[in-house]
């Protein structure tokens, strides 16, 4: 027998939410309105999690999905729900999550492209197994084969397309210039990076785009970030730019500003030293704090999923006016928030932007003063 659920909400991590007896339950691709038959697949103590049997009444904000290995494919799980719903919900599940993590009540703006929705991936990694290239199935490590995924840019996919037809099947990360010709092509095949030009990097907006190296996954809608952070930063003579990757959000000001930025990857670090601006140098989290005693106008972040923990003690501490943390986790974001609030920094402006449409992930940035 298969209970029924009501779906009332979404959580960070995209499920549908609901209560089976009184009782949380998650469910994949459930949406909020919806009435389901749920099949129980999991239990805890705290929670269950759930699978649709049957849609037994949809939701009014329920929609057909574009793409025809929505469900079989793990690169999104909101393509079922219209648009401006995702992005209420997003915009809650940061506020939500700041609250019930941090202790943050605050309001939260909020920024997205709209026109975008589709076609706005420039980067993506596809996974090869058994003659197959794709995308990984949810929840798995087994490769579902495609042939094109609507997320993506027309210059990726057609890149994809090149790949597909390769008799040697590898994993390969692809970036592809929106703006311009170049596609970079991250693999062990050989005859992979020989079906392409030979192309280290290129510069996009100024900044530049290494191959295996970190960039955002849409550098179109990177723009909205950079935006965001900019008004964010506000006025500064100086700024610390800490995970500051291929200096995306600080070369800009580096003409006018005194910036220094510090990152893991040294490869990142020699191709934005090349262009002059700034002090960009390679470095971990013992530079960073290093670099945190000296005093700065604002400190800027942009750490990995993971968050910025280790560096949290001597980023409270930190002689600067304002800190400016970009995250991708609201989770982690709200971790990090409540360990800088024991050093009197609370959050006076915080934004959430869609970067990554019809997916449960979510940019946030968030300014902190004491």
């Amino acid at each position: 027998m298969f209970p029924e659920i009501a779906i009332d909400g979404l959580a960070l991590g995209g499920h549908g939410v609901g209560r089976v007896d009184g009782q949380v339950c998650f469910v994949a691709y459930g949406v909020p309105g919806d009435l389901l038959r749920v099949r129980i697949v999991r239990r805890t103590k705290a929670v269950l999690w759930g699978a649709i049997e049957e849609i037994v009444s949809p939701s009014p904000d329920r929609v057909p999905p574009v793409c025809p290995y929505f469900g079989r494919c793990g690169g999104c799980c909101w393509q079922h729900i219209a648009y401006p719903v995702q992005e209420h919900w997003k915009q809650r599940i940061v506020a939500e999550t700041l609250r019930r993590i941090g202790g943050v009540e605050t309001t939260i703006d909020w920024i997205s492209d709209p026109s975008k929705q589709f076609g706005y991936r420039t980067r993506a990694r596809y996974h090869a197994a058994g003659g197959s290239l794709g995308f990984l199935a949810p929840g798995s490590h087994t490769v579902l084969g495609i042939e094109h995924c609507p997320l993506c840019h027309d210059r990726l996919n057609a890149a994809f397309a090149l790949i597909r037809e390769l008799p040697q099947k590898a994993d390969v990360e692809v970036v592809a210039n929106p703006d311009g010709g170049e596609v970079l092509v991250w693999t062990e095949s050989s005859a992979i990076r020989a079906a392409f030009p030979k192309t280290a990097s290129f510069m996009f907006d100024g900044v530049p785009i290494v191959n295996g190296c970190f960039s955002q996954a849409s550098l179109h809608l990177n723009r909205l970030l950079t935006r965001v952070v900019d008004e964010t930063i506000g006025e500064a003579s100086s700024l610390l730019d800490l995970y500051c990757g291929n200096g995306n959000l600080s070369l800009q000001r580096a003409n006018t500003t005194r910036v220094m930025g510090i990152d893991h990857d040294h490869r990142v670090i020699e191709a934005v030293g090349k262009l002059g601006m700034g002090m960009y140098m390679a470095g971990d989290e013992a530079a960073f704090c290093e670099a945190l005693r000296q005093p700065w106008d604002v400190v800027l972040l942009d750490p990995p999923r993971t968050g910025a923990k280790a560096i949290m003690a001597s980023l409270g501490e930190a002689a600067t006016c304002a800190i400016v943390y970009v995250s991708c986790d609201p989770a982690t974001l709200a971790r990090d928030v409540k360990m800088l609030a024991v050093h009197g920094w609370k959050p006076v402006r915080v934004t959430a932007l869609d970067l990554f449409p019809h997916t449960y992930h979510v940019e946030t940035v968030c300014r902190l003063e004491r």
